[in-house]
């Protein structure tokens, strides 16, 4: 089971399988999507996307 984190205040997002997210971090207002394991997660933060790559079971983002 994942466990996803907000990159920016480390809050505790969900824990779980997911194929495709979309998330508000409710703390500082991060705008976070993220697609399955096969594609590469990205996130919008002050209009700009930026890719994120990952290799363990805590995504931060």
């Amino acid at each position: 089971m994942d466990s996803v984190r907000c990159k920016n205040c480390n809050k505790l997002l969900f824990k779980g399988g997911f194929k495709h997210i979309e998330i508000k971090c409710p703390r500082c207002k991060r705008y976070i999507v993220i697609s399955s394991a096969q594609e590469h997660p990205t996130e919008l933060y002050c209009g700009k996307r930026e890719e994120i790559t990952h290799s363990d079971k805590t995504l931060r983002y």
